[in-house]
């Protein structure tokens, strides 16, 4: 490593190593001598921002100006043409190993920095402590830069490069992540891992000091929930990207990757609720401490997934043995320490763990840490089996499990704004839960006649008997007619499918009730009480209790996209439709027939061709409009991307893509998702809420005191 990209990686690590030594060598010190030691450990934390920001600079200035003396961008650079080409510049940085791991340790650095700066008025023993294992963590993700298969400022071989330094070989971004989710995606994930290394950190420095209060929730508790919500939005956004770009007509295949990214958010879900109760109650404090470093674990364990090579996913990278070794001790070692440090300190962190009784929201939470915790170790243990030479689970095994914990999960979830602390009194239950009943009775009547006429047909259709599984795809000939089933879910006959999807109904609709009717009822009082409109009062209950109502529109979410899961999981219709390549030739699904019109080609100027098929839609004898689904082979990479098109319905969408085409025929998969927009609804009032829930409050204002920075 010899570039200035390179000098500047040496200055943030050398920044870094200076921080974790004075930081913990000022605390061996007195307290005046060590103050000055002391910020220098805070400058340092700035410095190793300064580094990593100049390195990426450096690399963001290579893709810009098509550098390719820099092996990583001429592997990586966009050869798009369209208006987004520009920001396809800027993903190039995190578009392969090399630079999203640089891209990680800056945002690594910014969050370093911007905690230094928060505690440097402070400079007490829990913010030095944690600040310096947070720099312990910014050094092994620095450390993995310096391994050459991880180096993003290695040059390229001078035989791949002309005499003005053009490439002479086909190279280029993968042209799968030329989408624009895919400009957001990985971005918004690796803020939430970046974010999620400071609750580690304070815990671990809690810890260390034997300061078992709730300090550090107070200092952590805004950031964690920030970086849960952009660990979602990041899920989110890499479903939609699977869904419109990846051509299989699905959102999620429980792809070893996609786990990666799930598991820390699964035990985030838990980290947050225990810091709620560590916060208001002073109890679940070994809950957080454990939660807090199985999360960051996971986060590591993710780009061990990701970055090792390790698995085979559409997402991951090529293997790199060094790369696993360093990311394994990092997934071991927060846990071992923080279990070890929990022994030590057992006497400061003990607390309230259990609960007095199973009526109480303390129970609720305890089981909501728990599934939480069960999910991420099953799934974990499923998705790293076949590294160890175990067995290769497929989406029909998670499904197997999902289903029922999902389900009770969230049935927990649901009740739980219902409980009173400590023990729920029978009479003060049942007061409250009589208006959710209710609301969701009404909403069970709608959900079962949407499950009636579009799920049902589906499983009466292609099974003869409930005792079989749901087909997984239906093959059709020209005629339309079926020729074969490829075989679904041998864990789930239809009779389960059924039991499965209406129970799921049913608690989906008794969490959107509770949430609604938390809502209706605090509106209700604001207005008695303010003199307000209830629709006043319900806009002022989210703008000042924004904390609650965060949490109730995320519950609300929660119900929405179960009750879309139940269709677009379970009763996905997947035909594979041959139609003749004439124009007049016709297909049917999802209610709709499809006409052939015309086929155009069209070659763009980086030699790109792209290929589109166009049908006319009709329903009920009236127009649609028209369907354009088609293929982009791509000349520099030698790729081939389908492009789908979809005709979006409240109750449905049905997708379509070519997957083949040639003189005698176009082989078109059409899947029929039930419910999958509900699903997006779902996830963005979960995002609107943790949004919510996450927005600082205003700090009430204080008569100016005389203060001294000291060390506690």
């Amino acid at each position: 490593m010899t570039s200035l990209g390179s000098l500047f990686l040496g200055i943030a690590a050398l920044s870094a190593i200076v921080s974790v030594v004075s930081l913990f060598w000022a605390r061996s010190m007195p307290e005046k001598e060590g103050e000055g030691i002391t910020n220098v450990g805070y400058l340092a934390t700035y410095g190793v921002l300064v580094g990593t920001t100049g390195a990426i600079g450096v690399l963001m200035s290579a893709f810009f100006r098509e550098d390719f003396a820099f092996e990583y961008v001429a592997f990586n650079h966009s050869t798009d043409v369209s208006s987004l080409s520009w920001l396809y510049k800027f993903s190039g940085i995190w578009a392969g190993r090399e630079g999203s791991l640089l891209f990680w340790a800056w945002l690594l650095a910014i969050f370093g920095a911007y905690v230094a700066y928060r505690r440097i008025s402070e400079t007490d023993d829990l913010s030095n402590a944690s600040i310096g294992v947070f720099n312990i963590v910014q050094l092994f993700f620095l450390a993995a830069l310096f391994i050459p298969l991880n180096d993003p400022f290695k040059a390229m071989d001078p035989a791949a490069l002309g005499p003005q330094g053009e490439l002479l070989i086909s190279a280029g971004m993968n042209p799968l992540l030329q989408h624009w989710a895919m400009i957001l995606h990985p971005p918004t994930l690796f803020i939430g891992y970046a974010g999620l290394a400071v609750p580690f950190a304070f815990a671990m420095g809690a810890l260390i000091v034997g300061d078992g209060s709730k300090a550090w929730i107070k200092i952590v508790d805004r950031i964690t929930v920030v970086s849960w919500l952009f660990l979602g939005i990041g899920i989110g956004l890499g479903a939609i990207w699977a869904y419109v770009v990846l051509g299989w007509g699905g959102y999620w295949a429980w792809d070893p990757v996609e786990n990666a990214s799930l598991l820390p958010w699964l035990t985030g879900v838990g980290l947050i609720h225990s810091f709620t109760v560590y916060r208001r109650r002073e109890a679940f404090k070994k809950w957080a401490v454990m939660m807090s470093a199985i999360t960051f674990a996971l986060v590591v364990l993710g780009t061990w997934i990701t970055r090792s090579g390790i698995v085979q996913s559409v997402h991951a990278f090529e293997e790199d043995p060094l790369s696993a070794w360093l990311f394994g001790a990092m997934i071991v070692l927060p846990i071992v320490l923080a279990a070890i440090g929990l022994v030590v300190r057992s006497e400061q962190f003990s607390g309230a763990d259990e609960f007095e009784s199973l009526t109480s929201k303390e129970s609720s939470y305890y089981f909501n840490n728990v599934f939480m915790l069960i999910a991420a170790i099953v799934v974990t243990l499923f998705t790293i089996a076949p590294t160890f030479g175990g067995k290769e689970f497929g989406a029909q095994d998670y499904d197997a499990v999902a289903h029922p914990l999902g389900i009770l999960y969230v049935l927990i979830m649901a009740l739980c704004p219902l409980l009173s602390w400590r023990k729920t009194d029978a009479a003060a239950f049942w007061r409250r839960v009589r208006l959710p009943l209710t609301i969701m009775a009404i909403l069970l009547v709608v959900f079962l006649a949407i499950w009636y006429t579009q799920m049902w047909p589906i499983l009466d259709q292609y099974t003869t008997s409930l005792r079989e599984p749901l087909p997984a795809t239906v093959y059709m000939d020209v005629g339309g007619n079926v020729v074969d089933l490829k075989p679904g879910n041998p864990w789930e006959p239809g009779w389960l499918r059924v039991f499965y999807s209406l129970l799921g109904m049913a608690v989906g609709a008794f969490a959107i009730a509770v949430s609604i009717s938390l809502f209706a009822q605090g509106s209700q009082q604001r207005a008695k009480a303010k003199g307000e409109g209830v629709g006043t009062a319900f806009l002022k209950i989210l703008g000042k209790a924004r904390t609650q109502s965060g949490g109730y529109l995320t519950h609300l979410g929660i119900g929405i996209i179960i009750v879309g899961l139940v269709g677009s999981a379970m009763f996905v219709e997947d035909l594979q439709l041959p139609i003749p390549a004439q124009p007049g030739a016709q297909f049917a699904a999802g209610g709709y027939t499809f006409t052939y019109e015309d086929f155009e080609e069209e070659q763009l100027d980086n030699g790109d061709v792209v290929n589109t098929f166009r049908f006319a839609a009709a329903k009920g004898g009236s127009s649609r409009g028209y369907v354009e689904p088609g293929q982009v082979s791509f000349f520099r990479q030698g790729q081939t991307k389908l492009n789908a098109d979809v005709i979006s319905e409240p109750l449905k969408d049905v997708f379509i893509v070519v997957q083949e085409f040639g003189p005698d025929g176009i082989v078109l998969n059409v899947k029929v998702n039930p419910l999958i927009s509900w699903v997006w609804v779902g996830f963005l009032l979960t995002i609107i809420g943790a949004g919510l829930a996450a927005w600082p409050k205003r700090a009430p204002v204080a008569a100016p005191v005389a203060t001294k920075k000291k060390r506690s």
